[in-house]
């Protein structure tokens, strides 16, 4: 080590103490370095590295020092190399170069060189996190490069200059050129025509890359199309942003995207059928009465038709369920049908009547859709409807007239026979007499004859009188109808005939309803209890004890009318089918014309009622005529 403690030797030994890695100088005893060149110096650096505590007594060689490299054949080739005058470098684990089992797996850089004609060194550094952190950049690259080349977003990367430095596959595939012609492309290039959605030009300053260098700022879901040469328009969305140096100093952009032609166009294509289903609705809207309600028929929407016409306030409505307007009509198996299908998921059509909150019918021609939610369930129904009460009232007048001329035709086939009937009668009756007048030898046979005739020309009058009182009765038909009190008409009645029913000495006895009232022709329900009431007063047979008793209930939607005497009575097996016939009588009574029963069991069939009789002669009889409540569900006026 004598040699070594010159001058300059201490002062490179001044110098290697201060040295960030470790030093360690061996001499050789040859001019060519040798493995047995011994052991001179270490700094302390290199002691720490190698867990050096002391010198060992005994000078080491360099082959002793490191005996593991030796074994490997690394020293022998390093002393090679010295003696060629290069420098050579290798890496080692902590195992061979310690020359014991590490635990920390630690790598270390080693590097000898000549130090003079006979000394030489080893520089040892420990590089076990700059490799690892290498190596985590190496394979943080490989996985970046990896991501970049399989990823369906194009990217690239450019200059200050706005020059592509870098494009990945995805880039190139989306703007039809190959990476090669990509890269040193300028992104603002004249080759791309860059637009707006609505077609206009996209100036250079407003793109995503001019916004990232110029200001420096980040683009986020920039949406614009670019039509390259011989190429539709394709639709970008893209990010951009600024690129920074290790001293934050601006170097280029990045700028990623994805091509959105095809969302774009099925944006477009949802968006022309939303305008024109919107074009639907809205028609819909001004033209039809809509609602919404949820899956239990709650109202959650109404639009402004349905409040007109339903008479209710908007707050009104919404919350309630359509049972508000409920007019009645319908049976409960028409409803429960109606919400069995619906609730099944299927569309149901149908005609309804409602009612107004003014107390109008008005019908509607209805259109109910489920609507479902996103798990498939039904959470709501559409309700389309259109109000066509015109339409059913001018079918309700055909029905009405068609039901006024069945009925017509009925009684001009009763009114044909009987006028062939009692007309030819009395023409024949006329033929016989002037016959006799024109044979009769004296004048007090022609005198009797001329009586005869003038009697016959009065039962002909009579005759045409009668026939005159039906046809009069069949043209009160169609006549508006209205609300009338059962008890008001029945002492009307009773006060026309008060004087016959008090000269007979007749009881009378009411069971009327209280507030009974009844949608009906007034005239009908006057002629009606007019005929029955004057009928029971008319055969009466007691002088003492005879009664009249009329009663009248609603019983089922109908009201009842009962008119019961203890008159005369009728044998009905003998006249029960011809008791409600034209002319037809049953009693010797002068004052019957037979025509009375006709007309009330007409006036009674028009209003959707029937009639029917009770008797037994000489006890009396009981008529019962039954009436709707609301003739609009029986016969239509």
């Amino acid at each position: 080590m004598k040699s070594f403690n010159q001058n300059s030797s201490i002062s490179f030994a001044q110098f290697a103490d201060k040295l960030p890695f470790g030093i360690i100088v061996f001499q050789s005893p040859t001019s060519n370095y040798s493995l047995d060149s011994k052991l001179v110096y270490t700094n302390p650096l290199a002691r720490t590295l190698l867990k050096f505590s002391t010198y060992n007594e005994k000078t080491l060689t360099v082959e002793e020092f490191l005996p593991n490299l030796h074994r490997e054949g690394f020293l022998s080739k390093i002393l090679s190399d010295l003696s060629e005058k290069k420098i050579s470098q290798i890496y080692l684990n902590a195992d061979l170069l310690l020359n014991q089992k590490s635990e920390n797996h630690k790598l270390f850089s080693v590097l000898t060189q000549e130090l003079s004609e006979s000394h030489f060194y080893f520089l040892i550094e420990d590089v076990t996190e700059a490799t690892f952190a290498e190596k985590t950049f190496r394979e943080n690259e490989f996985r970046l490069n990896h991501v970049l080349k399989t990823m369906i977003n194009g990217v690239v990367v450019t200059n200050l200059e706005g020059q592509i430095t870098y494009a990945n596959e995805s880039a190139a595939n989306i703007l039809s050129l190959s990476i090669d012609k990509l890269q040193n492309k300028y992104f603002a290039s004249k080759d791309w025509h860059q637009i707006r959605e609505d077609g206009s030009s996209l100036p250079k300053e407003e793109l995503p890359l001019a916004e990232a260098l110029g200001k420096q700022k980040t683009v986020y879901n920039f949406e614009h199309g670019i039509i390259s040469e011989g190429e539709k328009v394709k639709w970008l969305s893209i990010n951009a942003a600024p690129l920074y140096d290790e001293q934050g100093k601006l170097e280029g952009a990045t700028a990623s995207f994805l091509d959105i032609t095809e969302l774009k166009n099925t944006e477009h294509r949802i968006q022309s059928k939303n305008r024109k289903l919107k074009g639907v609705l809205d028609a819909i809207e001004r033209s039809a009465i809509v609602s919404v309600t949820d899956a239990k028929g709650i109202i959650q929407r109404v639009n402004q038709k349905f409040i007109q016409i339903s008479g209710y306030s908007e707050s009104e409505l919404i919350g309630s369920d359509h049972r508000k307007l409920n007019s009645k009509f319908h049976p409960r198996e028409f409803w429960e049908k109606m919400w069995n299908d619906i609730l099944s998921g299927l569309p149901w059509e149908g005609v309804i009547r409602n009612q107004s909150k003014q107390g109008n019918f008005f019908w509607l021609q209805t259109f109910i859709h489920p609507l479902y939610d996103s798990k498939d369930t039904i959470e709501s129904f559409l309700s389309i409807r259109f109000n066509i009460t015109e339409e059913v009232e001018a079918l309700e007048n055909t029905n009405r007239m068609l039901h006024f001329t069945g009925i017509q035709n009925s009684k001009l086939q009763n009114f044909a026979y009987i006028v062939s009937h009692n007309i030819r009668q009395h023409s024949s009756n006329f033929t016989s007499l002037i016959d006799l007048l024109e044979d009769s030898p004296t004048e007090e046979e022609r005198k009797n004859i001329v009586k005869m005739l003038h009697a016959s020309s009065e039962k002909l009058n009579e005759t045409i009188t009668h026939l005159n009182d039906i046809i009069s009765i069949n043209q009160m038909l169609n006549k508006p109808v209205e609300v009338c009190s059962i008890e008001e008409e029945i002492q009307k009645t009773l006060n026309i005939l008060k004087g016959s029913i008090e000269s007979r000495n007749i009881e009378l006895s009411l069971d009327i309803e209280e507030h009974l009232e009844l949608k009906i022709i007034p005239a009908y329900l006057e002629s009606i209890l007019l005929n029955l009431v004057s009928n029971a007063i008319k055969y009466v047979r007691l002088k003492n004890g005879a009664f009249i008793k009329i009663s009248a209930r609603k019983i089922h939607g109908q009201v009842q009318l009962v008119v019961e005497d203890n008159g005369l009575g009728i044998n009905l097996e003998k006249h029960g089918s011809k008791i409600f016939g034209m002319f037809k009588t049953f009693h010797k009574n002068e004052d019957a014309r037979g025509i009375g029963l006709f007309i009330t069991k007409s006036q009674v069939e028009v209003l959707g009622g029937s009639i029917s009789v009770e008797s037994t002669e000489g006890i009396g009889s009981t008529f019962t005529v039954s009436l709707p409540v609301n003739p609009n569900q029986v016969v239509p006026f």
